[in-house]
């Protein structure tokens, strides 16, 4: 059985040690879990630390990570493996160091009947990442664009505006990424780990197709028309009622993919209360945002709490909710007006 592989990296005072503090406390000490940890320079600091936690920590003080990879890096996780036999084996770069390097080597011809290639988690500070990315470029870039999951931190200082702003950006850099705008105090690490550990175009996608099959579920069963499809939505894309009570038409033989569109994104935005309530009533409008069955989403409020909201026409719910990794919505219809809609949520699709 190969051994996870999880990968920590992130600038020089992110918080990478504090995050897998969090994550070893509240859920991987379970596990049976090595750590290598690299520090730029002679003397280890964080990795005493970590070995506070119990946890076996295997340092590598001698140079970067990124630089000793082709031989030291594979042979230390050799003897990693071979000694304690981990479930999870995680990797802290050295702050200066590149993620792209550390995956290569990771996947090194040598490793791969080993380990499997498992979290890779960029820790950015939303407080400096804008003059980082001004002023270290391609260097900083490089933590974007390798993650498969980017953790904001220090979230809880900074405004809604510049959050958005951040979580846009790095969406331009690696729109493939998962990225957690929560302050990683409000949300457990399971869920932490739970979103590191998914791909995030399937995550996003999975929450939609599971939405979309409740809607369309719904959507069958709606009172109003004869034949049980919900009446004046079906009339607008042209189904055929006049054959749909045997329901053996060939009207029927399209797929839901042919019928339904998906509009969906992320968003660290604040809302109120209220001004949700105004954005879910104008989507009764289907001039302007197309027809709309059913919409959902979790969002976190301008009052530093989480609302679930559900749209149905002419049906709005909103309850309370608990902390998410960051705000999610998702749209279901026909002739969606994409653009029209990202401006009503006020979000970037």
């Amino acid at each position: 059985m190969k051994t996870k592989v999880d990968i920590i990296s992130g600038f020089l005072g992110a918080g990478k040690t504090t995050l897998i503090k969090k994550l070893l406390e509240e859920a991987l000490y379970k596990e049976k879990v090595v750590i290598i940890e690299n520090e730029f320079g002679e003397v280890g600091i964080d990795g005493g630390i970590l070995k506070n936690s119990g946890i076996q920590v295997k340092e590598i003080n001698s140079g970067c990570i990124c630089c000793t990879l082709a031989g030291d890096f594979g042979k230390a996780v050799e003897e990693v493996i071979r000694q304690y036999a981990p479930d999870r084996l995680i990797i802290e770069p050295s702050g200066v160091g590149k993620l792209s390097d550390v995956v290569k080597a990771c996947k090194a011809p040598g490793l791969q009947d080993l380990v499997e290639l498992n979290m890779v988690i960029s820790v950015i500070d939303v407080l400096k990442y804008q003059i980082y990315i001004s002023n270290f470029g391609e260097f900083y870039e490089n933590q974007v664009k390798n993650a498969k999951t980017v953790v904001l931190s220090r979230t809880q200082k900074a405004d809604s505006n510049r959050l958005e702003k951040t979580a846009d950006s790095i969406k331009s850099l690696n729109p493939n990424a998962n990225i957690i705008t929560t302050p990683w105090e409000s949300i457990p690490a399971e869920l932490v780990i739970g979103v590191a550990e998914q791909d995030a175009a399937l995550s996003l996608e999975r929450q939609l197709m599971e939405t979309r099959k409740v809607a369309i579920k719904r959507h069958n069963h709606t009172a109003g028309c004869k034949c049980g499809c919900g009446g004046s939505h079906i009339h607008h894309h042209g189904h055929d009622h006049t054959q749909d009570h045997n329901h053996t038409s060939s009207t029927h033989n399209h797929s839901a993919d042919d019928f339904f569109e998906v509009w969906g994104v992320e968003t660290p935005k604040e809302y109120s209360e209220a001004a949700l309530k105004t954005v879910l009533n104008a989507l009764a409008n289907e001039k302007d945002y197309g027809i709309i069955l059913r919409a959902k989403g979790i969002l976190k409020t301008s009052e530093n709490k989480w609302i679930q909201f559900d749209y149905v026409p002419g049906e709005i719910e909103i309850k309370n909710a608990s902390a998410d990794y960051t705000g999610r919505l998702c749209v279901i219809g026909r002739d969606l007006k994409r653009v029209e809609l990202s401006s009503l949520f006020r979000v970037c699709a």
